[in-house]
């Protein structure tokens, strides 16, 4: 049994995303199957001491995203100065790994920490396109940063990168000896979805839930929609930059009348959009390092089409639903399949996430490495 504190810049009800509440999720199961004796969280989110869902959280300053070396020093003397006295420290959302090391050099307790994006990391090494303010920073403060705090990173006892990807991308980018092992993110147990009431048609209805940007791959899935026949259509929930563009580009298909931008909307619209759904699609074009989406979709069961990158590839069991990153026509072929077979793979998705990332599956994980990196 273990005193834990988990480390993260922000903690909902802050910024709901995935990042976010996978940390919840975390700090919620351990605390509340006594995995641990004690969860306490510190986030860097504004200045407030409360509980979240029967966890301690204190929120002990807002910090700027950029240059990282600021907000990891506020970090690191926040967290000094507060006294924090666990057995294990565990980083999450990456961009105060740093601070975490230096922390757990200090204090002289083990750290883990969980490697869910690439900050670190020139975009253009993981196929993304930076923005111009993003590339300056890449030429200029993070070239002089990276050094010290890829160092102050090597203090951290075992990296846990949600997929294989992850992995490979921080080993060919300065963490080539840290010692790695592979904890993916847990289903949200109470995620549920509304009854299909709708009537049954010849439709197919495809669906894409998340951010519109370049790496989505949100391009190439209109790009498919010219080459599925027409009793296909599609729903795009989420907003971004690219939505202009997108929704441009739709207009100059043939399958324009087909194709549906909802912008962002509530959650529970969004639950609501999965059980109106058919396929889930997830044509992302970069190593994404998980996609909660996709475990959202599997609970749903539908079958879920992902590109074979990444770890969207980690976690699609049917290899047929693997399209070409970037290609709409193994995107439209891979569609067609889960279209013509959705009933049985729907049932498959949802038995395999629950044997695989229900958290009674996934918190033993963790506990097993608190335990570990305390015996080392």
């Amino acid at each position: 049994m273990t005193r834990l504190a988990l480390v993260t810049p922000r903690y909902p009800p802050t910024h709901a995303g995935g990042g976010e509440i996978s940390a919840r999720l975390l700090a919620e199961q351990l605390h509340a199957r006594d995995a641990v004796d004690e969860v306490v969280v510190y986030s860097f989110d504004g200045k407030s001491t409360e509980t979240v869902g029967g966890v301690p959280v204190f929120r002990l300053a807002d910090v700027p995203q950029y240059p990282y070396s600021l907000p990891n020093e506020i970090a690191y003397r926040k967290l000094r100065a507060v006294g924090p006295d666990p057995d294990v420290i565990h980083a999450y959302n990456m961009h105060l790994h740093p601070a975490v090391g230096r922390l757990s050099a200090a204090l002289d307790v083990p750290a883990v920490a969980t490697l869910n994006a690439y900050p670190l990391v020139d975009w253009a090494e993981v196929n993304v396109t930076p923005s111009f303010k993003r590339r300056l920073y890449e030429r200029t403060l993070l070239r002089l940063e990276r050094p010290r705090l890829l160092d102050q990173l090597q203090n951290i006892d075992l990296f846990l990168p949600l997929s294989s990807a992850v992995e490979q991308v921080y080993r060919n980018n300065g963490l080539d000896s840290a010692n790695y092992e592979v904890i993916p993110n847990m289903l949200d147990p109470s995620f549920s979805v509304p009854d299909d009431g709708s009537e049954e048609t010849d439709r197919v209805r495809l669906l894409y839930v998340g951010y519109l940007r370049d790496t989505k791959g949100v391009r190439y899935l209109i790009d498919a929609m010219d080459q599925l026949p027409e009793q296909v259509e599609l729903t795009v929930v989420g907003d971004g930059p690219e939505r202009d563009a997108l929704t441009e580009r739709a207009a100059g298909t043939a399958a324009a009348d087909r194709i549906e931008f909802t912008g962002s909307v509530p959650y529970e619209k969004v639950t609501r959009a999965y059980a109106d759904a058919d396929v889930f699609v997830h044509p992302g074009v970069w190593p994404e390092p998980f996609g909660r989406t996709i475990l959202e979709a599997m609970q749903a069961g539908l079958p879920v089409v992902a590109t074979d990158i990444g770890g969207p590839a980690d976690t699609i069991p049917q290899s047929e639903l693997l399209a070409t990153p970037g290609d709409p026509a193994s995107l439209s072929e891979s569609i067609e399949y889960a279209a013509a077979n959705r009933d049985r793979i729907g049932r498959e998705n949802r038995q395999f996430v629950d044997d695989r990332y229900h958290p009674d599956v996934v918190v033993p994980q963790f506990h097993e490495v608190y335990e570990r990196v305390l015996r080392d």
